[in-house]
């Protein structure tokens, strides 16, 4: 190339100049839209990169508040069940009480029916022997005024 340039005219050379000079500003151009490009892809690689960590983070958040809600159902699922076994030993312990309150409570009446029974039957005797001991009364049962019970009019 030096052989050819030293035949060459200065117009010439100075035309020559002038394409090599915007050959080199059209390559600064280049480089610096490829430049630009760069930079972006990596702003966008970084950014990719920050997006990613943060998805990241975003899905372990997510991961430890299912399992925070995976915890306390269970929690609630077992404290469901041990309440409902305390509710069954309450109400079979209730039970047990109310079948032991009517047992006591039977008893009770029936000791109040013989007591009755028994107190009925010393009263009667009592009337029957006031009965028999005074005239004046024997006159009003016969007449129908007054009445002994278990007693037929004679």
């Amino acid at each position: 190339m030096r052989n050819e340039s030293m035949n060459l005219s200065k117009n010439e050379m100075m035309m020559v100049m002038h394409d090599q000079e915007q050959e080199i500003e059209k390559l600064k151009a280049e480089v610096a839209e490829l430049q630009e490009k760069l930079d972006g892809y990596e702003i966008k690689v970084s950014e990719t990169g920050n997006l990613a960590e943060a998805a990241a983070k975003i899905t372990g958040l997510f991961e430890t508040a299912q399992l925070t809600v995976d915890t306390y159902v269970e929690n609630m699922r077992k404290r469901d069940a041990h309440s409902e076994e305390i509710l069954a030993d309450v109400e079979k312990q209730a039970e047990q009480i109310i079948s032991e309150a009517e047992e006591v409570a039977r008893k009770r009446l029936a000791a109040a029916d013989v007591e009755i029974d028994e107190k009925w039957a010393v009263i009667e005797s009592r009337l029957l022997v006031m009965y028999e001991s005074h005239k004046g009364l024997q006159e009003l049962v016969e007449s129908g005024i007054f009445t002994i019970p278990g007693r037929e009019n004679q």
